[in-house]
């Protein structure tokens, strides 16, 4: 379970005055269903319109068992929940969901709802940088999504998770949110701006460090060896049989 308690948002610029949170975004599926339910019922008729492009009244049950039926996999979709002070989720702040545009493929079409109450509080890029992560590790490089012109926060929201605007027409602007698999999410910089090789660079030099430890560890046990057989006549004699050696001729009782 992802948990994310939230102080403030300064860094996703989408409030000039950021609210204090506490809440959790986690996995969404089945079980969701009445937040569901609860989530669109409290939605205005303006915020539905500008989710559903038109003017929407309730949800059919066929609607319901396609928001509720994630998969994790060509159905990857997050819920956002108030925490009390006891750690209890509480009411429903939102949810993001992606769905493959065909099983298995790399592109995915991508929606987010939240909570009237929630607007402008960084709970959508909250949930939708967790849903990002979430849709990379499963394998999708795209996701794609439409926005209504006059959604301001939803265009400030595509432009925050990398989203480019590929097409504007009726009304609509079609955006395309490029997902580089974790390899190569520092593609293209120097290699000392870069952690993987930067970690790599230090992992040369870790290596090295030790196959000269090792060399020198080697080259002092067989130095002592020598030593020991110039120093006790006893040809081979390990430090261990040396400690025996020692310890019998200790024993030893002196003779009147």
């Amino acid at each position: 379970m992802y948990e994310l308690q939230l102080v403030n948002h300064d860094n996703n610029r989408l409030s000039s005055a950021p609210q204090a949170l506490n809440l959790r975004i986690r996995p969404s599926g089945a079980a969701d269903r009445e937040r569901l339910k609860a989530c669109f019922g409290a939605l205005s008729p303006e915020s539905r319109r500008m989710r559903f492009f038109a003017s929407k009244h309730t949800l059919s049950d066929a609607e319901l068992d396609l928001f509720s039926g994630a998969d994790g996999w060509d159905h990857i979709a997050v819920v956002a929940v108030r925490l009390d002070n006891q750690g209890r989720e509480t009411e429903t702040l939102g949810f993001a969901r992606c769905i493959r545009l065909s099983p298995g493929g790399d592109s995915a079409e991508f929606s987010i709802t939240v909570a009237d109450a929630a607007h402008g509080q960084g709970v959508g890029t909250a949930m939708s940088r967790q849903l990002v992560e979430l849709a990379r590790a499963a394998g999708i490089r795209h996701l794609r999504f439409e926005v209504l012109v006059e959604n301001t926060p939803m265009r400030k929201l595509a432009l925050a998770i990398g989203g480019k605007p590929e097409r504007t027409g009726d009304g609509i602007v079609e955006y395309d949110c490029e997902l580089l698999p974790p390899a190569d999410l520092h593609r293209g910089l120097p290699w000392f701006a870069n952690p993987h090789q930067l970690l790599g660079a230090y992992g040369d030099l870790w290596l090295a460090s030790l196959d000269r430890g090792l060399n020198a560890a080697r080259t002092a046990q067989q130095r002592f060896a020598h030593w020991l057989d110039a120093s006790t006549g006893h040809p081979g004699l390990t430090p261990s049989g040396l400690e025996a050696l020692t310890t019998h001729a200790a024993d030893r009782k002196p003779t009147l």
